[in-house]
């Protein structure tokens, strides 16, 4: 072997005949290398999934706010497709058309409003009736018979 990277140490005091390891310059240097680029790839690891996490939130928060400006409640946001911003306008735009196709114009809210009109002013009929005297039949009697 190499002794300049196997060296013992000839001082008894420092532990002779231990099997301690000297390590060389260049090898001292590679093991910090190795150290620092996984301690640097860890921290990017992290970084990496903080900004994502950060990017979800903000997603989230701005998907809120779509909501809230198109006067819809918060609590369909778990119902809707919030995977990417294109999917998420294209589920609020579904549920635009489907609310504006089911809303009833102005024409047909006028009409509406007639017939409830018409139906509270028509007569009703109860059944607060004379007693009818025995032996009239009221058919006969409407028809003149």
């Amino acid at each position: 072997m190499n002794t300049e990277n196997m060296n013992q140490n000839a001082d008894p005091a420092a532990g002779q005949g231990t099997g301690e390891r000297t390590f060389s310059q260049e090898q001292v240097n590679a093991i910090v290398q190795k150290r620092l680029a996984e301690d640097r790839e860890k921290a990017s690891k992290e970084l990496g999934e903080r900004e994502q996490e950060l990017a979800r939130r903000e997603f989230r928060l701005n998907s809120r706010q779509k909501l809230i400006d198109r006067g819809y409640p918060e609590s369909i946001m778990d119902a809707l497709n919030c995977s990417d911003e294109k999917s998420f306008d294209k589920a609020l735009d579904i549920i635009d058309s489907l609310i504006k196709e089911r809303t009833p114009s102005e024409a047909e809210k006028a009409e509406m409003e007639a017939r409830m009109k018409a139906a509270a002013s028509a007569p009703k009929f109860t059944d607060k009736s004379e007693g009818r005297p025995s032996g009239v039949d009221m058919i006969r009697q409407a028809m003149n018979l």
